[in-house]
């Protein structure tokens, strides 16, 4: 028996009730299996059913089950054989027009893959040409710049959750998420073409100085020694002076690579600049780092899930970065970024996949159900849904089979692409 729920004839429902049908998700009409009843036509139908009885959740429930004498009482003369059949029909064909939708959205996740891969395969091809042929990586980088300009002027963006690279190319798609979250930050604080281009540059190639950084150092998992984080500090001037030779470094580029660590506070390196005195791009830039590392840590810090990464940016780190700026983004990302593992109102469990810039409080959400496979896995527009967010769900907390199906992300990695 389900937790929480009652075994209840169905000749008990009626409208208000909230069940779990206890059929397979493929062997029904409704689009989840949990559900709270919306009519007196849809608790006909699940009367049409195999089955004799639902699990009852009283406590989510907003109405009561029927007295138990109606199953007795009901006279089948009320009860239109061809309009339960009309009803079950129009159901499954909404239920199959919504999986046709969902086999779309599962194709159009898979072309932001596949952009997202390309990008990867371009900023690896600029990390090894730039330290040894700087001119030579021009073209590279005006190339990743130029696929990603090409949703700078999209009126409106979905920001994906991408599958995981391999921890090799941790710095590849740590600069990837930088570029793609400042572009984003960029159109919503109305940067124009030129200004989102340089900004797009510098965000690409602002770690380009740890290639001059031991690896051993760059790739520590436990705590850096103070020699260490000296050293790994000077990666700031290494890129500068690496990217001296390249044509698509204008002063802009230069200044956030110079100051991509420093932060409004005075707390930042190498100069402890502040507030101001910091170039805007490079806050930009700077706060999109702090905010990937906090998801993709360094140095054996823990891994956040964005949830957490940005309650923990604004509440305990927002004096080291422009107000204005920081509100931005936290609105921009929405409450429960793509990667946040939430429970729904429903009382399910599941994973936000992709947020639309149109529509932050209404994300994508993969929903963990065992009897649904998980590459075939419900995913719920919530645009389109009665269904709220009640809480993001630590991934410590959650049960290792929902784990094993939802597969959270320990490092996120994020991708976007023009909406319609």
């Amino acid at each position: 028996m389900a937790a929480g729920s009652i075994k209840l004839s169905t000749e008990r429902l009626q409208a208000g009730l909230y069940i779990k049908l206890p059929l397979k998700w493929r062997d029904h009409p409704f689009m989840l299996n949990r559900f709270q009843i919306e009519s007196d036509a849809q608790a006909k139908v699940i009367r049409s059913l195999p089955i004799s009885f639902v699990y009852y959740y009283p406590d989510k429930s907003i109405s009561t089950p029927l007295p138990a004498l109606a199953e007795k009482t009901e006279n089948p003369d009320e009860v239109d054989p061809n309009a339960v059949h009309r009803e079950k029909e129009a159901m499954e064909q909404e239920k199959q027009k919504r999986i046709e939708e969902q086999r779309r959205f599962r194709a159009r996740i898979q072309k932001v893959q596949q952009h997202y891969q390309r990008s990867m395969a371009q900023l690896r091809a600029i990390n090894m040409k730039v330290s040894q042929r700087p001119q030579a990586a021009n073209e590279d980088v005006r190339m990743l710049v130029d696929s990603l300009m090409v949703f700078g002027g999209e009126a409106n963006v979905t920001l994906h959750l991408m599958d995981d690279p391999s921890l090799a190319e941790d710095m590849y798609a740590h600069s990837l998420n930088v570029a793609v979250l400042a572009l984003m930050l960029a159109r919503s604080h109305g940067y124009d073409n030129d200004k989102i281009r340089a900004l797009l540059t510098g965000a690409v190639l602002h770690d380009i100085g740890t290639k001059k950084v031991p690896s051993a150092i760059i790739r520590k998992k436990e705590r850096l020694t103070e020699p260490e984080m000296n050293y790994y500090r000077l990666h700031v001037a290494y890129g500068s002076e690496l990217i001296t030779e390249m044509d698509e470094c204008s002063p802009s580029v230069e200044k956030i690579l110079a100051q991509h660590h420093e932060y409004a506070d005075g707390s930042g390196f190498p100069e402890g600049l502040q507030g101001d005195n910091i170039d805007e791009m490079a806050q930009i830039v700077s706060m999109m780092n702090f905010y990937d590392r906090l998801c993709r840590p360094q140095f054996g810090a823990p891994a956040r899930m964005p949830f957490a990464a940005l309650s923990h940016l604004f509440k305990d780190n927002k004096d080291k970065f422009n107000p204005r700026l920081l509100a931005l983004f936290v609105k921009m990302m929405g409450v429960y970024p793509p990667g946040t593992v939430v429970r729904l109102s429903s009382g399910e469990t599941g994973m936000i996949i992709s947020v639309n810039s149109s529509a932050l409080l209404k994300p994508n959400v993969m929903l963990y159900d065992p009897e649904i496979p998980a590459d075939q896995a419900t995913i719920i527009d919530m645009r389109e849904s009665d269904l709220e967010i009640d809480t993001a769900v630590p991934i410590s907390k959650l049960p290792q089979e929902i784990k094993d199906y939802l597969k959270p992300r320990t490092r996120i990695s994020y991708f976007m692409d023009g909406d319609g």
